[in-house]
C-alpha cells in the first residue's frame, strides 16, 4: 500500500514534494518511514497495510 506525502522531503536519492506517493519499502534514507510519519511528513498507514505477516493459521 502506497502512502502519500502531506510535506514536501528530500532523501540522498530523491526529493518528494506534496501529494507524491511512497512505500514502507522505499529507499528513504536518511530518513525512515516511521520517523517521516511521526514527523507529520507521511500520512500514517492502517498496521494491516504496513506489515504482510502470514496467519499462521492458516499455514499449509
Amino acid at each position: 500500500m502506497m502512502a502519500q506525502v502531506l510535506k514536501p522531503f528530500s532523501t540522498r536519492l530523491r526529493r518528494f514534494k506534496e501529494g507524491d506517493r511512497v512505500s514502507p519499502q522505499d529507499d528513504l534514507a536518511p530518513q525512515s518511514f516511521d520517523g517521516l510519519v511521526e514527523t507529520g511528513h507521511i500520512e500514517k498507514l492502517p498496521i494491516a497495510a504496513k506489515t504482510k505477516k502470514q496467519d499462521p493459521s492458516k499455514a499449509d
